[in-house]
């Protein structure tokens, strides 16, 4: 076999384990559950070729800043994530 033809069975190979994920019923349940759930909480999703599911969060702080006259700079009042 030469080497061209063995990198070809082990695409090939890559290429079947890759479909047979998305036939597992277990997986589909799981990712399908994780994806519906990130998406109602306005996440964003990415589900890659081989399976895997990326989920991003973006957290968002609100901080108040105040002048003081007398320090002359901005003091941090409060925060909120």
């Amino acid at each position: 076999m030469s080497v061209i033809e063995a990198e070809k069975v082990v695409k090939s190979k890559e290429e079947v384990s890759t479909n047979d994920i998305f036939s597992d019923i277990k997986y589909i349940c799981g990712s399908t559950s994780l994806i519906v759930d990130s998406l109602q909480k306005g996440l964003d999703i990415a589900q890659l070729p081989s399976g895997d599911v990326i989920v991003t969060e973006v957290k968002t702080i609100n901080t108040h800043y105040c002048w003081d006259k007398n320090k002359q700079k901005m003091i941090k009042i409060s925060q909120t994530q």
